[in-house]
């Protein structure tokens, strides 16, 4: 199943636009001290060069002052680094004449709180597009609008100035990881009965009969109080579309694929990071291996795999062939065993993932074992049994010898207690050159 299904956008339900107010402490909002310095950092407005030089000054100055590791310090990194974006492309428009940013159309690429926003031609898609910020639906014949081309955040031209979600593709990288703690919900009270992202005020209770009633004296006010499945945290309806995604905290503690209810910011967040292999199952949980036949299997070919990537890393007819560049198309299920992605783990439910394994197996297979006679040649012949056939480490019944590297068969090696031929002989040498010496 595609992530776009397994992800599905819904519309949203209510179309009011908020004013961003800063909560203390929070690390997705910008902390109180930095409030005034963002206005002199220009970067929601059209500023000249002169200007971009001496926020980049002012802003490495309030760096250096800044305790190591602390939240202000993050924030002003980020905002270092847009600054600089922001002062290479007014340098390019001064040479160039034809840049996007000297037309009169108005300017084509945005920096704002971590987004790479670009100006959408019109008409591009007949799909129904929302803004993110404002919720109200994006008429590409004839409003301006901005993408993300990192998240896919979209927005409306006159929201530009008050955007106030991060970039998911920053958050992640930052984060690093999942939250792997399932709903991990703290209450409302801990965000003091305030919307976790735009600070809009959420109504606890409203009595049945008065809620028309609310609604059109206290506009402001959020009436469908939304709990996102991934984050724990309530929102509002214009920050909680109501879209569904699969949490990969249900995946791996309970393995249950089925998409729950998540805010826009985690649904972002999860599209970014659908690919990256973030999830330790060994280590998360090791039992899933065990109860989970497809997940077994799936790891018993990735070991394999990596087995075999050693000898075409190599292998100089692999190298020009290739191989690996070819047939590979996640990089990761060969280089390493026990991480695994969301969408890979999404795939070992579907079928999908041990099948691309099994055949990217038999490609290699076929080269180190018939095609390759320089991978042929690097095979092992087990000298407690008398087979001559040449056998491999990654082979599922070999057995390979963690002090020497000899390769045995599994049924061969176990007659034997476990003992390794090889490391009995090594051993004897090293007992005769040390008689010899001493005879010396």
């Amino acid at each position: 199943m595609s992530d776009e299904s397994r992800c599905g956008l819904s519309t949203p339900t209510s179309c009011f636009s908020t004013c961003p107010s800063i909560e203390t402490g929070s690390e997705d909002q910008l902390p109180p001290a930095l409030v005034t310095e963002e206005l002199q950092l220009a970067l929601n407005k059209e500023a000249t060069e002169s200007e971009l030089k001496k926020a980049v000054e002012r802003c490495k100055e309030l760096v250096l002052n800044c305790e190591q590791c602390s939240v202000e310090r993050r924030w002003l990194v980020r905002h270092l680094i847009e600054l600089r974006l922001r002062l290479q492309e007014c340098r390019e428009a001064l040479v160039d004449p034809n840049h996007p940013r000297n037309k009169s159309s108005g300017v084509s690429r945005r920096v704002i709180r971590g987004h790479h926003l670009n100006l959408q031609p019109l008409l591009r898609s007949s799909q129904s597009k929302y803004c993110d910020h404002c919720t109200g639906i994006i008429w590409s014949v004839v409003q301006a609008w901005y993408e993300c081309e990192d998240c896919g955040f979209s927005c409306h031209h006159k929201c530009l100035s008050s955007i106030v979600r991060d970039c998911a593709h920053i958050i992640a990288s930052e984060r690093g990881g999942y939250e792997l703690r399932i709903c991990p919900e703290t209450g409302m009270s801990a965000q003091k009965y305030l919307c976790a992202e735009c600070k809009t005020p959420l109504a606890v209770t409203v009595p049945k009969g008065l809620s028309y009633l609310v609604k059109l004296i206290l506009p402001g006010m959020g009436m469908d109080i939304r709990r996102c499945d991934y984050n724990g945290m309530y929102y509002c309806s214009a920050c909680h579309w109501g879209s569904l995604a699969v949490t990969p905290a249900r995946v791996v503690h309970n393995w249950d694929m089925t998409p729950h209810p998540v805010c826009q910011a985690s649904l972002q967040q999860l599209k970014v990071t659908l690919n990256r292999p973030y999830i330790d199952l060994e280590k998360e949980n090791p039992k899933l291996f065990t109860l989970v036949h497809e997940l077994n299997l799936v790891k018993r070919c990735r070991q394999e795999l990596h087995g075999m990537r050693k000898y075409l890393l190599i292998c100089r007819i692999a190298k020009e062939d290739h191989l690996l560049w070819k047939c590979v198309e996640i990089p990761h299920l060969i280089e390493t065993v026990n991480l695994y992605s969301l969408q890979d783990l999404v795939n070992t439910e579907s079928g999908e993932l041990i099948t691309k394994l099994h055949n990217l197996y038999q490609i290699f297979s076929n080269h180190i074992k018939k095609d390759c006679q320089i991978c042929k040649g690097r095979g092992h012949i087990c000298e407690i049994c008398s087979n001559t056939e040449e056998l491999f480490p990654f082979d599922a019944i070999a057995v390979l010898c963690p002090d020497c590297g000899a390769v045995y068969h599994k049924n061969c090696f176990s007659r034997k207690n476990n003992v390794c031929l090889k490391c009995i002989r090594i051993k004897e040498r090293l007992k005769k050159a040390e008689i010899s010496n001493d005879d010396d």
